[in-house]
């Protein structure tokens, strides 16, 4: 994706055809992103539209030559913690994020490896939606503890908790089957 000078001069100014072209390009990962938080793919595209909208609306703080993608996530990762607070109850979060699996000439192993998959969203689907918030944070954002504490207003311990009662409750579910 460009970076440079012109080109964000023109998302600036708003050119349809500039637009356009930017929102197709980012539209898919942010998606991607999205529906690791929630399972309704209306809720996943209202998440996507704000941060796409917050990003236009500050475009004015980003540094040309820096990774595009990489603001975009972040700011996409405030809009659903901010969706989250918004919320002000837990609600059942979905990591159904579409799996790419590399074509493996063994389709036993690669089928082993969808059921294993198929098993730990199964067992994450029962954690609580905070420990699971939490957990998909700390997992799949790749956050510290001390992160997703300071942008969830929680005591870190509290984090830990729950990131320590989701091991657990995976490391025993998965065990057992």
């Amino acid at each position: 994706m460009h970076t440079d000078a012109p080109y964000l001069n023109s998302l600036k100014a708003q050119d349809p055809k500039v637009l356009k072209d930017w929102y197709l390009h980012t539209f898919p990962a942010l998606m991607r992103q999205a529906s690791r938080f929630f399972s309704e793919e209306a809720e996943q595209m209202t998440a996507v539209h704000n941060a796409q909208l917050k990003a236009l609306k500050n475009l004015s703080q980003f540094k040309p030559g820096t990774s595009m993608e990489a603001w975009l996530a972040v700011i996409l990762r405030n809009e659903l913690i901010d969706s989250y607070r918004r919320e002000h109850k837990w609600r059942w979060l979905s990591f159904e994020a579409k799996h790419e699996i590399p074509l493996d000439p063994d389709f036993d192993r690669q089928l082993d490896l969808e059921i294993e998959l198929q098993k730990v969203e199964s067992v994450l689907f029962k954690l609580s939606p905070t420990t699971r918030f939490v957990f998909s944070c700390y997992v799949y954002e790749q956050q510290k503890p001390q992160e997703i504490a300071s942008a969830l207003k929680m005591n870190v311990q509290t984090v830990r908790w729950h990131l320590k009662t989701a091991k657990h409750i995976l490391k025993n579910q998965l065990s057992h089957d």
